[in-house]
């Protein structure tokens, strides 16, 4: 018997040893083998849903020290610049991020860096939707406050679970034989190894892809009440961070189709549209004052005439499109803003301040309505499919109801 149960452990650890270095090998997350981790390898499966585990743990790998952090929308902004010559650049956006999880992701990415340059995409959604501080598939023992952290019995432990995770578990075994087979990437997104990452789907692009997140904001606006005071309090906590560890940090609001601000202002948040920007400039200068420092630099490129009013069948049609769905950008537009941000050119973006934020908001409410005016057919066409494609749920509150309504009775006049 006791020869028997030596034979069965053994076999065990064989078995789990095969499994891990088969795992190692393929490596589907792209954690690793760096050095082989190109596009080509990294795009074999969908790596959208394991971000919060992929890039927190490649961070103390890479240790870079210039980062670009945000949602979704922040993906396609290669982390280049002359500014950034001599600088380990790396896009740490992921999907959905959390106003917390981006306070915490620079806090991490300073403990692994540190950090000298930032670039921080700010998204009217992320800001208004009471998410849970941190979503599925990430938890605060991954993300280090300090570099002490890094060496921490928790850190640790948290690392030992990830590793069991990627390397031992069925999951990966799944994801590494899908690599394999070419079969792991069904939503057809290309990633890359500076962080960037972007659809290639013709499907869910231009007017398909308006429908597509317009739907996706009804659908969030009636299942949310929306507020920014906390997340604007965490904001101002990101600030304080990022100037007392003395990070050069710039800021900018990503930039979406004005059509999409319409569906805003149509759902009843016209208000919070303009509070936003007005609050992101009160807060940066507040803080800066608090600390006896300079505002950063924040930049808003909505009122870009051109881009944001482009054709809305320019992403179904063209990768030349600034858009590719009326919310997420393009490779032209994120190095565009990356020029704006980091250069000195004016004609492109607007530096908001309390002198500039209201002419600037009126310049956005200008294009949207000159845009909706040159074709109201397409419009109320688009607004009817979001509507038909957005199951009738439960508004959370009666104004979220009348809004909804009020929506998508406009769109069957």
């Amino acid at each position: 018997m006791k020869r028997y149960l030596q034979l069965v452990a053994a076999l065990t650890v064989l078995i789990c040893l095969a499994v891990a270095a088969f795992n190692y090998v393929v490596d589907p997350y792209g954690i690793y083998r760096l050095a082989s981790a190109d596009s080509k390898r990294l795009s074999r499966i969908d790596q959208f849903y394991f971000m919060r585990l992929s890039k927190p743990r490649l961070l103390p790998l890479l240790k870079p020290d210039a980062v670009i952090v945000g949602t979704s929308r922040s993906s396609t902004i290669k982390p280049q610049h002359p500014a950034w010559q001599g600088n380990r650049g790396y896009n740490l956006a992921v999907p959905g991020m959390t106003v917390y999880e981006t306070l915490r992701f620079v806090e991490h990415a300073h403990a692994s860096g540190p950090l000298k340059k930032l670039m921080i995409g700010l998204d009217f959604q992320a800001f208004m939707t009471a998410e849970p501080p941190l979503r599925i598939g990430l938890t605060e023992q991954r993300l280090a406050r300090t570099s002490h952290d890094l060496r921490s019995i928790a850190y640790w432990r948290q690392s030992a679970t990830d590793i069991a995770d990627t390397l031992l578990s069925l999951a990966a075994l799944s994801r590494s034989a899908a690599a394999l087979s070419g079969n792991g990437n069904t939503a057809q997104r290309k990633y890359f190894p500076d962080g960037t990452w972007a659809t290639t789907s013709r499907t869910v692009a231009g007017k398909a892809g308006y429908v597509f997140m317009g739907s996706d904001r009804l659908a969030t606006h009636r299942n949310n009440a929306f507020q920014s005071g906390k997340n604007m309090s965490l904001f101002a906590d990101l600030l304080r961070f990022c100037h007392r560890q003395k990070i050069d940090t710039r800021l900018f609001v990503t930039p979406i189709h004005v059509f999409m601000v319409d569906v805003w202002q149509q759902l009843g948040y016209a208000q919070q549209w303009r509070n936003f920007h007005q609050q992101l400039v009160a807060v940066n200068e507040a803080v800066a004052n608090e600390v006896g420092e300079p505002p950063f630099k924040l930049v808003g490129f909505n009122n870009a005439r051109g881009i944001v009013d482009e054709p809305i069948d320019s992403g179904g049609k063209s990768d030349a499109a600034w858009f590719h769905d009326g919310v997420h950008f393009r490779y032209g537009l994120g190095d565009a803003i990356m020029r704006s941000v980091w250069g000195n050119n004016e004609s492109f973006g607007t530096v908001l301040n309390n002198n500039t934020v209201t002419p600037y908001l009126a310049a956005v409410d200008a294009l949207t309505n000159s845009f909706l005016a040159r074709q109201p057919g397409l419009v109320t066409d688009i607004q009817q499919r979001i509507c038909d494609r957005t199951p009738p749920l439960k508004a959370t509150h009666d104004n979220a109801r009348k809004a909804s309504d009020s929506f998508c009775g406009k769109a069957k006049l």
